[in-house]
């Protein structure tokens, strides 16, 4: 019996080293932290922007561990087709006890017959971060006087009450029947600040934008049965609300806008 309790407690114990020794592989230090862009392409849309200047704000996550100090996240801009002049980085910290923040960028108001500019931000290696996935690394930024997905705050709202998919195509219908607002509705009080001048709509009132937009869009198709709304060609399906701009999936067929609204 002697026996084989020693044997047991000497299993227990090789056990216990084992899972230490694997704890301590999986243990991030402060020199083991990286920084990476939540998403590789950002679009912003600047249509209908009355305003001289507009912040732009493209969410980079840590990985590994937090720390008690404010870390400053170390930028290159690359391969853009924008000046100094068009815009300004404003932050680029991650602060005391968190994993994730915003880089604000702010961008001046696009110029008559100027449609987009782009810049391409790249992570250098810091003091306070290793090089991180290079897949990650880096980002293109876009803002655009055409149409581009809302912020996620509006997005998560029409990912679950319009459609997955998003395309140029269905933004214009939407803005062309319940015009600009519709790109600043929210459905959650929280989401809805005087600082970002998003709108909050109640629950009700976007079980009824669903029914509405089904029925335009399913009426128009009746009427003109040899030319239905048609998605445009940078259509894509996000599997999540959260999932970044143009990491959806391009499917091989674009299909028709009513095929793809929420059905409730």
């Amino acid at each position: 019996m002697k026996k084989i309790t020693v044997l047991l407690l000497a299993v227990a114990a090789a056990v216990f080293l084992s899972s230490c020794e694997k704890s301590e592989i999986q243990t991030f230090n402060m020199k083991d932290c990286s920084v990476y862009f939540d998403g590789v392409e950002n679009s912003f849309s600047l249509r209908g922007m009355t305003e001289e200047y507009r912040d732009l704000h493209v969410k980079v996550n840590v990985l590994g561990i937090p720390a008690d100090y404010d870390r400053e996240i170390t930028l290159e801009v690359k391969d853009s087709i924008a000046g100094p002049g068009d815009y300004e980085i404003l932050s680029s910290v991650i602060k005391a006890g968190e994993l994730s923040a915003d880089i604000v960028i702010r961008v001046q108001a696009l110029k008559e017959g100027v449609e987009q500019k782009v810049i391409v931000l790249s992570i250098v290696p810091n003091e306070f971060f290793r090089e991180g996935l290079p897949a990650y690394s880096k980002a293109v930024v876009k803002w655009t006087d055409s149409y581009a997905r809302p912020v996620p705050a509006v997005w998560k709202n029409w990912y679950l009450y319009i459609s997955t998919g998003y395309s140029k195509a269905l933004h214009r219908i939407l803005v062309e029947e319940y015009g600009d607002e519709i790109d600043k509705c929210v459905r959650s009080k929280g989401d809805a600040t005087a600082e970002n001048g998003l709108i909050y709509k109640d629950p009700t009132w976007w079980s009824a934008l669903n029914k509405r937009v089904r029925e335009l869009v399913r009426d128009h198709d009746t009427a003109h049965p040899d030319a239905p709304y048609m998605h445009s060609e940078d259509y894509e399906v996000y599997p999540r609300a959260d999932t970044p701009v143009g990491q959806g999936v391009k499917p091989s067929v674009i299909p028709t806008i009513y095929s793809t609204l929420i059905s409730l």
